[in-house]
């Protein structure tokens, strides 16, 4: 039996795209072979740190009540609902921390606004088992983003887009794009470590090993570019580790096209209250990634990985 976890967090407002996702969900069961197991952990972050529930015209109770709601469609799965409703820092890195178990083989975090097709689960994983290296990342294509860094994952279809086009994408024309194509599914080495925590496998020794979140981290911050840079000291130190890309599955954000300028989170934050955002712990976060970089590869010394 292979089991794998997939983990979720969903902030208020995005409560929307999680509907979307968990429809998705719902329909890639009936692509699943039975020897696979997947337990799926959602989160719904109600921090009062990050939240000023006092002051927002939207009760937190309406966000439980509709999460609790959406669970019927993941009732395929062992499905664990968690809900955050405390005044401590929240968020992906926690979530992160706690999704670790010994009897998971794969880890797949994926990201609320993000369009899967209802394969893609079981061709990744499906993928993620014919693959031999020690330390592995599998992540599907992507449409065009804003600079050359993200040309590893880039769906050649959309190459020649410029990049400052890239959120003009519109998600159900990629979607159709998919769905009349006629590419079949391959794996592809990639040569520079790149993924954004969108809807990516990682296999147990990377994900528990390699790449593990640190202990003292807390709320959000970049661990996607923090373990892209981490894998890529290691690998240049002869450790076994590739990264690979599924040709023939792309993801993309639903925030881009119809949906840019007024998404499915917009009528929701005009009545939450927000302290604390991503950026200003992005930027925390980042001031700090060399520090958390020496962290890590000491660790690895540690372990004698490196």
């Amino acid at each position: 039996m292979t089991k794998v976890k997939i983990f979720y967090l969903i902030m208020p407002w995005q409560i929307d795209y999680a509907l979307l996702s968990y429809i998705q969900f719902k329909k890639s069961k009936y692509y699943l072979d039975n020897d696979i197991e997947i337990t799926i952990d959602t989160h719904l972050n109600l921090s009062s740190y990050l939240i000023d529930w006092d002051n927002s015209k939207l009760p937190k109770e309406f966000f439980i009540k509709k999460y609790n709601d959406l669970a019927v469609l993941l009732k395929d799965y062992k499905h664990n609902s968690i809900i955050y409703d405390g005044d401590q820092n929240y968020g992906l890195l926690d979530m992160q921390k706690i999704s670790y178990g010994p009897e998971f083989d794969y880890y797949m975090p994926v990201c609320p606004d993000i369009y899967f097709s209802e394969t893609l689960i079981a061709s990744l994983i499906l993928a993620a088992k014919n693959v031999k290296n020690k330390y592995t990342v599998i992540t599907p294509e992507i449409y065009k983003m804003w600079d050359r860094t993200w040309d590893e994952i880039t769906n050649e279809k959309y190459m020649n887009i410029p990049y400052n086009d890239w959120d003009k994408g519109d998600i159900f024309d990629i979607r159709y794009d998919l769905k009349t194509s006629n590419d079949e599914l391959s794996l592809l080495p990639i040569h520079h470590s790149k993924w954004a925590i969108w809807f990516d496998i990682y296999n147990k020794a990377f994900y528990e090993e390699l790449c593990p979140v640190q202990d003292d981290w807390t709320g959000y911050g970049p661990w996607d570019w923090y373990s892209n840079m981490l894998s890529e000291y290691a690998k240049s130190k002869g450790v076994d580790f590739q990264q690979y890309l599924l040709k023939g599955q792309t993801i993309f954000e639903y925030q881009t096209g119809p949906l840019k300028e007024r998404d499915f989170t917009n009528y929701y934050k005009d009545f939450i209250k927000v302290k604390v955002g991503a950026k200003e712990q992005r930027d925390n976060f980042e001031a700090k990634m060399q520090e958390y970089l020496n962290k890590g590869i000491k660790m690895l010394n540690e372990k004698n990985i490196i």
